[in-house]
């Protein structure tokens, strides 16, 4: 039985997407450890890539209300590091295993996009990667309320953009900022999504 809800599907019309062989292949050509000199605390995610009804697709997930950092929001599996990992790449797969209810085995990190800080003082370093299974995902209530794919294709293709301006501290802010199936992507993770579209698009 899986929690919440796992939500599919590709619009109409939607451009064909890179195949997920080139996408592989541009992303590994991003390697790198995630280090950065961003003064803040280090975290990491995973921009997880899967196949759904034959078409790649990108994971997200949406937190849960009750999580203290940017609740209700959606976002990538991901986390701050621990002393015990092995670097912020194993940040990322430690979170992903515990947020997706996955073993590491199925999860194939294959490089990275730039790193930023985020409103909440977190030095966050983003991965890509593949999940072997992205169905029937046992995922931690307590961090996860849903879980969303969107086609590749629907981000190329620029029916997910959304024109979208929120206020900060000391006014008003415009950043990249994306719609798909009534769920809003926005803030840090809009601004991955917004690397990630230019880095497939490039390729």
């Amino acid at each position: 039985m899986t929690n919440g809800r796992t939500m599919t599907g590709a619009p109409e019309g939607a451009s064909p997407a890179p195949s997920l062989d080139r996408i592989e292949q541009t992303l590994r050509g991003r390697a790198g450890d995630g280090a950065n000199d961003i003064e803040a605390r280090p975290a990491a995610v995973l921009v997880p890539f899967c196949m759904v009804d034959g078409e790649p697709s990108v994971l997200f997930i949406r937190r849960s209300l009750n999580l203290h950092n940017h609740p209700g929001q959606m976002a990538f599996p991901g986390g701050a590091a621990d002393d015990g990992d092995d670097g912020l790449a194993a940040t990322a797969v430690r979170e992903t295993v515990e947020e997706l209810g996955l073993t590491e085995s199925e999860i194939d990190v294959w490089g990275t996009l730039d790193p930023l800080r985020t409103i909440s003082d977190f030095a966050l370093s983003p991965f890509t990667g593949w999940l072997s299974r992205s169905s029937d995902l046992e995922f931690s209530e307590r961090e996860v309320s849903e879980v969303l794919t969107v086609p590749v294709a629907a981000l190329l293709d620029g029916s997910c953009d959304r024109d979208e301006t929120r206020t900060n501290g000391s006014g008003y802010e415009t950043r990249s900022t994306y719609a798909y199936n009534g769920r809003v992507i926005w803030g840090s993770t809009g601004q991955i999504v917004s690397q990630l579209i230019d880095c497939l698009r490039d390729a």
